[in-house]
């Protein structure tokens, strides 16, 4: 997109109310009646004008303030406003969606996602439910399927904060709920890109005391293709990873995601008891130098893919968006390493350029 179809995109967003916070900094005065000595028009084009200017000598990443991410995507992404800029751009996060389902006085709609190749974060904002003091919320039947066919790995809840009391706060400021889809590709299918997204609601509720009660029906049902963003750095550096006697057969990074594929030196039945593997992918170091640690929880899916060359592959997500070609080398550690504080020591680093 060439740099003034951004500006122009920028400012066909740009509200009247923007625009009239603009004018008051211009000193735009008005008569004694409360009407403008001018039309409003010329008035407007000269104050987008004035708009063109600043973002022009700002650059394009002023704008970026204006970008509204979810409640729950905030949690879950901690980013800059260039980031999320650039996560629009590139196609990871979308915020375009006007889909809309009403029932009984409740909206539901489709206020972002951010999806890559393999991991799929989906906010639905909720307006008209409401709860009465000290109650929590919750949903009676649900599905989210891709391309008609439901995801091997969801999972799902309402967005809370805490005030300064440390109250659990599940309705904004506007009055609004949000509830974020969490899924995984898995082994099911070889991408997230392109597939049409279906969500129904059958009931809103209360799950005070461990047990539902629902009190707004629906189905509210939600259906539209997001973008997405497949890029991804793929790698195969049949390398030790330390003196583990383990060996990183191949890797794939992508915006939020990652998975590795280790070759062990004997065969580990952790997985039939659900266990963990001591040895996890924990982050990466970037080309620029910067380390960042501790950016993949515990893994989503954890098995063996060839249990007689005892090849074993882990499937993670990731709190940090990444540009795969910036990583320049994977970080593995031992010993839950989710739960704590990692030290340089016991970090074992694979170059892969």
């Amino acid at each position: 997109m060439y740099y003034s179809e951004r500006i122009l995109i920028a400012i066909g967003d740009v509200s009247d109310d923007k625009i009239e916070k603009v004018s008051q900094a211009l000193s735009y005065q008005k008569s004694e009646h409360g009407k403008p000595h001018a039309s409003h028009r010329p008035i407007k084009i000269i104050v987008i004008a004035a708009v063109i200017a600043l973002i022009m000598a700002l650059g394009m990443t002023a704008y970026a303030i204006y970008t509204h991410w979810s409640r729950g995507m905030e949690q879950q992404f901690p980013v800059t406003d260039v980031e999320k800029e650039l996560a629009e751009q590139s196609g990871l996060s979308d915020i375009s969606q006007t889909v809309s389902a009403t029932a009984n006085g409740v909206t539901i709609s489709v206020e972002q996602t951010v999806i890559d190749r393999d991991t799929a974060h989906i906010a639905l904002r909720i307006e008209g439910f409401m709860l009465q003091e000290g109650q929590y919320p919750d949903i009676g039947g649900w599905l989210l399927a891709f391309d008609g066919e439901r995801a091997p790995n969801m999972t799902g809840g309402f967005v809370v904060e805490r005030d300064a009391n440390d109250k659990l706060l599940f309705t904004a400021p506007d009055g609004s709920m949000e509830f974020d889809f969490a899924a995984k590709a898995g082994g099911k299918w070889a991408s997230f890109e392109g597939k049409e997204i279906r969500v129904v609601l059958e009931s809103l509720g209360t799950g005070d005391k461990g047990k539902y009660q629902p009190l707004v029906e629906g189905p509210w049902e939600l259906v539209w293709t997001p973008s997405s963003n497949s890029k991804r750095l793929t790698i195969q550096p049949d390398a030790a990873l330390g003196d583990t006697g383990i060996k990183l057969i191949s890797a794939e990074v992508g915006p939020i995601s990652a998975k590795v594929t280790m070759q062990l030196p004997e065969l580990w039945e952790g997985y039939k008891t659900l266990e963990h593997h001591d040895l996890q992918l924990v982050g990466v170091r970037l080309t620029d130098g910067t380390v960042l640690t501790n950016i993949f929880g515990p893994p989503s899916q954890e098995g063996y893919v060839d249990i007689d060359n005892l090849i074993l592959e882990l499937d993670y997500s990731s709190h940090q968006i990444l540009q795969p070609e910036q990583v320049d080398t994977l970080i593995f550690a031992s010993n839950f390493p989710w739960a704590r504080t990692l030290t340089n020591s016991e970090l074992i680093v694979v170059p892969i350029n």
